[in-house]
């Protein structure tokens, strides 16, 4: 009876975190704050999936989505204090760690996804990988969070129809100040609050992906979604670099092919979801514009010589620009 008893505890386990591979003699906890099947967790799971592979199921990512473990300051927080052994969290709240990062968060640095991915493979990569080391952090991987516009109760036109209304922002100065230069009232909060934000009008609307709009259903609350496009946000997989150093070789190596081939299909995957996911939102009832972005654009560039500020802040955009 003990026997059946224990064989069942074990056979509850066992489907009760799908995510782990039992066999593993090496699991990675990695925390994230989106839900299980948006397009930043669908990377992460195929980069367990490819660890799994390439070590023969020796090494393997628990995945504990959603905020599980922390927002995204205190994963990576986790991560530096070494109670969280990785973190997926957005290019904006890593760069409050790892200065040289802020630029990519500059607006309208990239017009879409593609272009956004040649930068990220080229000469770029290794000064990112550089500039996280230097903070204490190995940079596993640099996937999409997708182009970012904005959900309000009215439809964004142009750059005038913004003017005071108060714009939800991340906590990250380059995009308090991009909204301000928009004539926007910004309003930092913690993903966490948004929706409950809009639907009680703390907040008038937000910046934000499709996938983001959609996933959490915040056309629910703000019902016109324009297409501006003013930041194409990344999403950085770190681990500290000494955690990651104590890692086996092999283990490393393919830890890093893996990062760097789920993210060449992540981003690939995010282009793929987009049209989709528009169409839904109009067939939702949803309005879906496209503004006139030009006084976006032109109230953008007073912003790149204020927020680089180092010579490597300089020599980073210019690898990622050239």
């Amino acid at each position: 009876m003990k026997n059946l008893m224990k064989a069942t505890v074990v056979s509850v386990l066992a489907i009760a975190l799908p995510t782990v591979s039992m066999a593993a003699d090496i699991v990675i906890k990695a925390g994230h704050t989106n839900v299980v099947d948006s397009i930043q967790a669908q990377g992460l799971q195929k980069l367990r999936d490819l660890l799994e592979e390439k070590t023969d199921g020796q090494a393997t990512i628990e995945i504990f989505p959603n905020g599980q473990i922390g927002d995204e300051a205190q994963l990576v927080e986790g991560v530096i204090l070494g109670t969280v052994d990785m973190a997926q969290v957005s290019n904006s709240t890593l760069s409050n760690f790892v200065q040289d990062l802020r630029v990519l968060d500059m607006p309208f640095l990239f017009s879409d996804i593609p272009s956004l991915s040649v930068a990220l493979d080229g000469p770029a990569k290794e000064l990112m990988q550089q500039s996280a080391q230097g903070s204490g952090f190995e940079l596993i991987g640099s996937y999409s969070s997708g182009i970012r516009h904005l959900m309000t109760k009215k439809d964004i036109n142009t750059i005038d129809d913004l003017a005071n209304l108060k714009i939800r922002t991340m906590q990250q100065p380059m995009h308090v100040e991009a909204f301000r230069a928009y004539g926007a009232n910004p309003t930092p909060m913690a993903y966490s609050e948004l929706y409950g934000a809009l639907q009680s009008g703390v907040v008038d609307g937000a910046e934000g992906a499709t996938s983001d709009y959609n996933a959490q259903k915040f056309y629910e609350v703000a019902d016109h979604f324009s297409l501006v496009g003013w930041l194409n946000l990344t999403s950085q997989i770190v681990m500290k670099q000494s955690k990651f150093d104590a890692l086996p070789e092999d283990v490393q190596v393919a830890l890093l092919e893996a990062g760097t081939e789920s993210a060449t299909w992540q981003r690939q995957y995010v282009v793929e979801q987009e049209e989709p996911l528009l169409q839904e939102l109009a067939d939702k009832g949803i309005s879906v514009v496209k503004p006139d972005t030009s006084g976006f654009r032109a109230a953008s560039k007073p912003l790149y010589d204020g927020f680089i500020e180092t010579d490597s802040q300089r020599v980073l955009f210019e690898a990622l620009t050239n």
